[in-house]
């Protein structure tokens, strides 16, 4: 009776599936890639993802991008296709720096306006952030897209070790659905049978919303009572994957390679890719998941050129991401090239190197944006900040000379 009940079910999910694409909903929150999207569709509930790279690549950003931002923006373009809600756990960054980032893509998205979050805290002496920047971010045109970031993501770094976590993650699906039970027949430490009651399976208040969880990253997750590292890692792992099964959670954990993986011997035999070998810490999440994806920075080892890409033109702001394991989709092996602006955490997927004039389009743009000083646009006007302190010293000038002749 128990696998009739939850064969029924699947089954009658096929039909509830297909009859959502036909009535123009999704099943997926698309993928932000088009020609990667062909093999890996999007983000689907009931997953367990890792994402891991190298240090310093922008394994985080790359997270931010893909499952934050690009499902919060397809969310409130699509609300009748999408209901979402993001728990972060933030182990790394602190719950502010994150939400300066978001500032930093919002006025990238909405004006055009590239400026990293060192700017835009006036860091240095010489560049506060112009007024104008921060009555935008005042403004009711920003405030609604703050006030619905908020709504959406939560951002957690009180929770640091997997018991924690998990009952963190636990509560809020209990928080917006309920369990339903079932009685079975087991045998007691006598050896007599007995009723039972345990959990057949959970349904949410919302059967249309998506619950993305993150975790970046697994190295600095707080060891539980008794174990190391690696069987910390084990066991949160272990706990992801009661929640995507039971709640249809989709869930990604942010991993590093092993230090060794970037060791000379690697970087002479050019291995240097990330790889499920190559994970730290603990290797045996491979075993669990779905769905890994690497990140790949060949301007880092020095490479002139990388499948096909002059490395030397697009020096930083080239990354190649590849889906290293897919157990749902045969994706594995699969090579997505990005152009990578981190300044304002954005991913795009380059055109193929055969594409001369898309290759040549994108080169002026990092020419003409991100390698000379940041233009800031306002209204239609461009005003260059060298120019904007330049103005100021010459008003000094002119007051301090009206000054000295009222007197």
């Amino acid at each position: 009776m128990e696998e009739k009940d939850l064969f029924d079910r699947a089954l009658e999910n096929l039909k509830v599936r297909r009859q959502r694409i036909l009535d123009g909903k999704i099943n997926c929150i698309p993928l932000s890639f088009p020609r990667l999207r062909a093999y890996l569709p999007g983000i689907e509930k009931r997953r367990y993802n890792i994402i891991t790279a190298n240090q310093k690549v922008g394994k985080s950003k790359l997270a931010d991008y893909i499952l934050v931002y690009e499902p919060f923006f397809y969310a409130i373009e699509h609300p009748d296709q999408l209901r979402l809600k993001i728990l972060y756990f933030t182990l790394e960054m602190g719950k502010e720096e994150k939400f300066y980032d978001f500032l930093c893509h919002l006025l990238y998205r909405l004006d055009r306006i590239r400026i990293g979050p060192t700017d835009l805290k006036s860091t240095s002496a010489d560049k506060p952030v112009p007024q104008e920047i921060l009555d935008l971010i005042d403004s009711e045109r920003y405030q609604k897209y703050i006030r619905k970031f908020k709504e959406t993501v939560t951002y957690i770094d009180s929770e640091r070790n997997p018991t924690g976590i998990n009952k963190y993650c636990r509560n809020f699906a209990l928080s917006r659905g309920k369990f339903h039970f079932k009685k079975v027949i087991v045998k007691n430490e006598l050896g007599l049978e007995e009723e039972k009651e345990i959990i057949d399976y959970y349904e949410p208040d919302d059967k249309d919303e998506y619950v993305l969880v993150i975790l970046d990253n697994y190295s600095n997750l707080m060891q539980e009572s008794g174990m190391n590292k690696m069987q910390t890692i084990e066991k949160m792992s272990k706990y992801f994957i009661t929640q995507r099964d039971q709640f249809n959670f989709n869930i990604t954990a942010i991993q590093h390679q092993a230090q060794a993986q970037e060791g000379i011997e690697n970087q002479k035999l050019n291995k240097m890719m990330p790889s499920s070998d190559g994970l730290a810490d603990c290797k045996t999440t491979t075993r669990d998941v779905n769905l890994i994806l690497g990140l790949y920075n060949p301007f880092k080892y020095g490479l002139k050129d990388y499948e096909g890409y002059d490395i030397t033109k697009f020096r930083n702001n080239i990354r190649f991401m590849q889906v290293i394991e897919d157990r749902d989709n045969g994706a594995a092996g699969q090579v997505c090239p990005l152009f990578f602006d981190g300044a304002v955490s954005v991913f795009n997927e380059l055109p193929l190197p055969t594409d001369k004039d898309g290759i040549t389009k994108c080169l002026n743009y990092i020419e003409n944006n991100i390698r000379k000083p940041i233009n800031l646009v306002f209204m239609g006007i461009h005003i260059r900040k060298a120019r904007v302190r330049k103005a100021r010293m010459w008003l000094q000038k002119i007051k301090r000379v009206i000054t000295f002749a009222a007197l």
